[in-house]
């Protein structure tokens, strides 16, 4: 009985001393201060990821379906409802903050689509796959808010001017 109880106690002391090795968030936020990047789970599989300026406010948005932050090489890609990723893009960028739609512009590489909109204050980036089911054929998007605090973002190529001959 004295074996099996320096074994449980051994564990526990195991135990214990493991929940000290990994800082917790308002640990981090001490140490360091307010965070320039968070992820947001937005939908069950979906997340957000934002990278603020030096305001605070948001300057980057990606959306993209959930995976460890190390994971491994996966092949296939995994897709999202594009009905949901309308639905994120219009609550993180709403239709009426975006502005005037300047530009837009798409592409193809085999399966993977990629398209974009150039609005006044905004550029939404969004990918999608022409080879999977239009149900989940979305790969993720990108919001990237135009504000001189934020990064300068170059244009995708193949951009066209709305309305241009």
């Amino acid at each position: 009985m004295g074996e099996a109880l320096r074994i449980v106690t051994a564990c526990l002391i195991v135990a214990t001393a493991s929940f000290g090795l990994a800082p917790s968030s308002p640990e981090m936020h001490s140490r360091y201060g307010l965070s320039d990047l968070e992820r947001f789970t937005v939908r069950p599989g979906i997340t957000a990821t934002v990278q603020y300026g030096a305001d605070h406010l948001a300057c980057q948005i990606q959306i993209e379906p959930y995976h460890p932050l190390i994971h491994q090489f996966d092949p296939a890609p995994t897709l999202i409802s594009s009905k949901d990723v309308s639905e994120i893009l219009d609550e993180l960028a709403p239709v009426a903050m975006r502005g005037k739609e300047i530009n837009e512009g798409s592409f193809q590489a085999s399966c993977g689509v990629g398209n974009f909109h150039e609005y006044e204050n905004v550029w939404v980036l969004r990918g999608m796959s022409a080879c999977a089911p239009a149900v989940a054929s979305d790969s993720g998007a990108e919001i990237i808010f135009k504000r001189d605090i934020c990064p300068k973002v170059k244009p995708p190529v193949s951009v066209r001017k709305l309305n241009a001959p």
